[in-house]
């Protein structure tokens, strides 16, 4: 299981090196998994989610924004859209980073933890404002 993941972050990595290259519109190689899943991030906050981490349950490091881009519209989620990312199936902590408004403002983010992808049963993960708990 180790090795696909550290398979899944080099594919990963040569598509965001590519990326870097200056190329007009570089080829990005879309991972190969085995077992595919969807996470779907739905945005009802009240600002964009900019960045997306999803790592492995049990560990430490969150890795690389799944967006991939720079690109400040495909790089988000606006209020009111959602999102699809694969992954392979398996267990996984979720982080979203969001601004408080859609005017720029203060960095906000929000987790969840152990949430199981198959293959028949995406994730799907609405984000919310709850100003009692606004993490």
């Amino acid at each position: 299981m180790k090795q696909k993941r550290y398979a899944i972050v080099a594919v990963m990595a040569i598509g965001l090196s590519l990326a870097a290259c200056g190329e007009d519109d570089p080829v990005v190689p879309e991972p190969m998994f085995d077992s595919p899943s969807t996470v779907r991030v739905v945005n009802r906050l009240f600002g964009p989610v900019i960045r997306f981490f999803a790592r492995p349950c049990g560990t430490s490091d969150w890795g690389q924004d799944l967006f991939g881009t720079d690109h400040p519209v495909e790089g988000t989620i606006q209020p009111g859209d959602s999102r699809d990312f694969t992954v392979e199936a398996g267990c996984y902590d979720l982080r979203a980073e969001y601004l408080e408004t859609t005017e720029p403002g203060p960095l906000m983010a929000k987790m969840i933890f152990n949430q199981a992808a198959t293959p028949v049963t995406p994730v799907i993960w609405t984000l919310e404002d709850d100003p009692a708990n606004p993490t």
